[in-house]
């Protein structure tokens, strides 16, 4: 086997691979000979069927598949003796010669990660959040449990602070329609919509009653269709409710899966959750803010085409809430940005832990796990799904590593510490991977 490469591209090298025709003919030999012991044809005996019928029965099949199979072994042959990282799988570029007899030549893309220099973190200065549960962010989350659970009654008045209102409109704009047919229904509790024309609108009508009003909808309203936009609106309350808040006893404590019932217990289980929920939100940060910090080192860094693409297409397949679909390539291109932004950062990490031969850890990987599976009723069953399914097996210890590459970029960077309260670094981590999103 002969083999050359030349740079197609920054990131994309030619491979022309040479198999002489003896090396073809040899194997398509073998394997005749083997086919002249299985194949049944009439008129002959089992393990006596001729070479020569053979051959003419299955010969072209047989170099075809001969060929594919010497194909794909000799790239890889190549990209091993040629020291390449492939990034994508290889293309062949054009029709190979050789198909059908002679030296069988073919010319491969193959798209490459980037070589980069040392990356040397001593320079990067971080800042590291430093913070702590309180009674306080215990006491807000137990009161957040309890909102979760709020029981409403219904009320004979029209709509106050706090109060759970169900409504339908239809809103008619310059362009139509909305829905366009039908009602929208929508459920909201007062104070908390963030659409303060519209819940003063629902103030002055009772239940049971509509009035037409004109709105103007915000930016972050959640019909595509009205965002933005001013509209005649023909909005009806359909009903009134009060909530009331559980009292903390031994059925609301013992509703959390917390077995002795007791408040002591709860609010134990809460400080473990929210100690985790922190720990994970400082390990975003400093994941985020290292990465930043890298990215800055290498300004000229190139990354992969096709895994860029590769992600626009999952980001885009997320958003549209159909995971597996194929996206509209004017929405794939939307998220073009995001997804080099996202991979740039993934190569940076990963190129981190190739240098400074940092490898995945299963200890942590099976502690992860069992952190994991430990919010399930059946903890012992959702380790095994983790176990035994090798894509979810392969993003946890993917996880891992970028955890093990961030304290590694703390121990050997210069880090300095900043107090936060929890929920400073709870909304810092939020708006963080807001940014990045």
């Amino acid at each position: 086997m002969q083999v050359s490469v030349e740079n197609a591209g920054s990131l994309e090298r030619r491979l022309t691979v040479q198999i002489p025709e003896s090396e073809i003919t040899d194997k398509v030999h073998s394997k005749l000979q083997e086919l002249t012991k299985q194949v049944r044809i009439k008129g002959f005996r089992p393990g006596r069927v001729p070479m020569s019928v053979v051959r003419q029965r299955y010969g072209k099949q047989v170099r075809q598949d001969i060929v594919n199979e010497t194909m794909q072994a000799s790239l890889q042959q190549a990209i091993q003796d040629e020291s390449l990282r492939p990034a994508s799988m290889p293309r062949v570029d054009g029709l190979p010669e050789g198909l059908e007899k002679g030296d069988l030549e073919f010319t491969a893309i193959i798209e490459v990660y980037p070589e980069l220099d040392t990356i040397d973190v001593s320079g990067i200065e971080i800042i590291r959040p430093a913070a702590e549960v309180s009674e306080d962010d215990i006491d807000e989350m137990l009161q957040t449990l309890r909102e979760q659970r709020k029981e409403w009654k219904p009320v004979e008045r029209t709509a106050q602070a706090g109060d759970q209102v169900v409504i339908e409109y239809v809103a008619e704009t310059d362009e139509g329609r909305v829905p366009a047919e039908g009602k929208q229904r929508l459920t909201v509790i007062m104070g908390e919509s963030r659409f303060d024309e519209l819940e003063s609108a629902i103030a002055e009508i009772p239940a049971g009653e509509q009035k037409e009003v004109e709105l103007e909808f915000p930016e972050h309203y959640r019909e595509p269709l009205l965002v933005g936009k001013k509209a005649r609106v023909e909005l009806k309350v359909d009903s009134v409710a009060e909530g009331s808040l559980p009292e903390v006893d031994e059925d609301f404590i013992k509703s959390f899966g917390v077995a002795d019932g007791s408040e002591e217990s709860l609010q134990a289980e809460i400080r473990g959750n929210l100690e985790r929920e922190l720990a994970q939100a400082t390990t975003s940060i400093m994941k985020m803010r290292l990465i930043d910090e890298l990215v800055k080192a290498t300004p000229d860094m190139e990354v992969p085409a096709s895994i860029v693409q590769s992600e626009a297409r999952n980001l885009a397949s997320q958003a549209l809430s159909s995971p597996g679909t194929e996206p509209d390539e004017a929405v794939v291109e939307a998220f073009k940005e995001i997804a080099e932004n996202r991979v740039r950062g993934g190569l940076l990490l990963g190129e981190v832990a190739r240098q400074n031969d940092i490898e995945v850890d299963g200890a942590r990987v099976r502690k992860a796990i069992e952190t994991m599976s430990s919010t399930y009723q059946e903890p012992a069953e959702m380790m095994q799904l983790y176990y035994g399914n090798p894509q979810l097996l392969q993003e946890v210890e993917n996880s891992i590593l970028e955890e093990q590459v961030v304290d590694w970029g703390l121990e050997n960077a210069k880090v300095t510490t900043q107090e936060m309260t929890f929920q400073e670094v709870i909304q810092q981590s939020t708006k963080t991977a807001d940014d990045s999103a």
